[in-house]
């Protein structure tokens, strides 16, 4: 029995399933924006979501395993460790991205939405596969992003208003930033090592003496997106239906200011981290970035409504908070 319990929960690990919350998300949100209120078909996407994380996790694993192997802190991942076959990772990887496209021809069976899904299972797979080789990567699994979510809201309506177009660019700029940045910054030792171009190391970011230099460049790179993920946060509060300004919604505007003080003080606790201590770094991405996903829902919580808005704000913290503790016994950084 416990051999069965170690071996799901290596699996799960796989998975990175603490995260899969946050990924499902983006079809969820991108459905309810355009109106989607059936509780079943909003289960479905939240579904979708999760196998789309599943898919582009374990790709990802697959692919760096020969890289993750020259870091002493990722020797305990699945793949790197030998405990999951790499062949299981291929087969998880189809079957993901088959069960995907099964669910979505079957429960909205228009154009659109497979187009879409097929059209970010295909950046995903791209920045997988090549992402550390080419020059804005970045931008390539934001677009996935984006597609996700548009064709999340593609199963209600193909009317897509403003709103949901600046929700997508949302997930486009925030996976950017956490890709480029969080993710170059954690990684950026071993990925020096192995000889991966990500964006970090292309833009001189480097771990020296056990310091991370930082330099200016990269600097301006990260306060840039972050500045633009905040305008378009203030460009959806003055759409016409969220309208937080003219409906006064004084609450909901200083959560939204007070969250985006807190976005700018851990961004610069981690392009300032004196020593490179990468669970400290992951400890500061966590609160980053659930702080940047409560911004959105704040954003939309009047056209969303209260109950919709907590369900969305407690789905992916929640979600974290549970699996992390059960896979990695923390509340806040997995341990790989």
């Amino acid at each position: 029995m416990n051999n069965i319990k170690n071996r799901m929960l290596e699996y799960l690990r796989l998975f990175r399933f603490q995260t899969c919350g946050g990924t499902a998300s983006a079809p969820l949100i991108g459905g309810l924006v355009m109106g989607q209120r059936d509780i079943f078909l909003l289960f479905i996407l939240l579904l979708i979501g999760i196998l789309y994380h599943i898919f582009g996790f374990v790709l990802n694993e697959y692919i760096d395993v020969e890289v993750d192997k020259k870091s002493l802190d990722l020797l305990k991942k699945p793949l790197v460790s030998g405990s999951i076959p790499r062949t299981n990772a291929q087969f998880i990887v189809v079957l993901s991205c088959v069960c995907a496209c099964a669910l979505t021809i079957v429960f909205f069976p228009t154009p659109l939405p497979i187009l879409f899904l097929l059209l970010a299972i295909m950046l995903g797979g791209i920045y997988d596969i090549f992402g550390k080789k080419i020059l804005g990567s970045d931008f390539i699994l934001g677009g996935g992003f984006f597609f996700i979510c548009l064709s999340g809201a593609s199963t209600f309506s193909s009317d897509f208003t403003s709103i949901t177009y600046v929700v997508c660019f949302l997930y486009f700029f925030h996976i950017v930033f956490n890709n480029a940045v969080e993710g170059g910054l954690k990684d950026v030792y071993h990925d020096h090592l192995a000889g991966a171009k990500t964006s970090a190391i292309r833009m001189g970011v480097k771990v020296k003496e056990g310091r991370p230099v930082v330099t200016k460049l990269f600097m301006t790179f990260a306060y840039g997106i972050r500045i633009i993920f905040i305008a378009l946060i203030f460009l959806l509060i003055f759409q016409q239906e969220p309208n937080l300004w003219f409906n006064r919604y004084i609450l909901q505007i200083s959560i939204v200011v007070f969250l985006t003080s807190i976005l700018f003080v851990t961004l610069y606790k981690f392009l300032h981290i004196p020593t490179f201590d990468r669970s400290r770094l992951k400890k500061l991405f966590s609160i980053h970035e659930i702080t940047s996903y409560f911004m959105l829902l704040i954003a939309l919580s009047p056209m969303l409504g209260l109950w919709i808005t907590v369900f969305l704000i407690l789905l992916p913290s929640v979600w974290y908070l549970v699996f992390n503790n059960i896979l990695y016994g923390t509340l806040l950084q997995p341990l790989v």
